[in-house]
């Protein structure tokens, strides 16, 4: 999972938080082989947890960076659990609200279109209605799923992730 720590951000940590702890501890409770790993993006990347181990707890965030490295983010999740290696189903999860510049929009475009080509899903999460007078939003190639309501979280992420996963080439 790859989440957006900008400070566009700042108002989904907590959603983000539960989020990431929702899809890992799904993931683990689904498959106990399964691997997964998350990081923090911003102009940097921070690993949140090591590739295969999935935390028993909620990991908070402070969502106060600038900037953004979505691609490279991609890439460290790639390297980390194989993302664009065919095989078992795998899926590439961004939390952000998408507000990007145009290159970074390019560059995490052709990450995203790479892992759709190898089979690999991608499942975009938002946290608030998009705003259409900006660039922000969901890339193209990603099935998004809008989180504003906590309680239905767990289900949304589910049918959403399910929807991913089904869709994958």
């Amino acid at each position: 999972m790859a989440v957006d720590v900008s400070g566009s951000m700042q108002a989904a940590e907590g959603p983000i938080a539960s989020a990431a702890w929702i899809l890992a501890r799904a993931t683990a409770l689904t498959d106990p082989d399964s691997r997964v790993a998350a990081v923090a993006f911003d102009l940097g990347i921070t690993a949140i947890s090591a590739p295969g181990r999935a935390s028993g707890q909620v990991t908070k965030f402070q969502a106060t960076g600038m900037g953004h490295s979505l691609a490279e983010a991609l890439d460290i999740l790639d390297a980390g659990v194989d993302l664009a290696r065919p095989g078992a189903a795998r899926l590439a999860v961004i939390a952000s609200d998408g507000d990007y510049g145009k290159r970074t929009r390019q560059r995490a475009a052709e990450r995203i279109a790479a892992l759709r080509k190898s089979g690999c899903a991608v499942l975009w999460l938002t946290f608030a209605p998009r705003n259409p007078d900006r660039l922000e939003g969901p890339l193209p190639g990603a099935t998004h799923v809008e989180l504003t309501d906590p309680a239905e979280a767990v289900a949304a992420i589910s049918k959403a992730a399910t929807a991913a996963l089904t869709a994958a080439p």
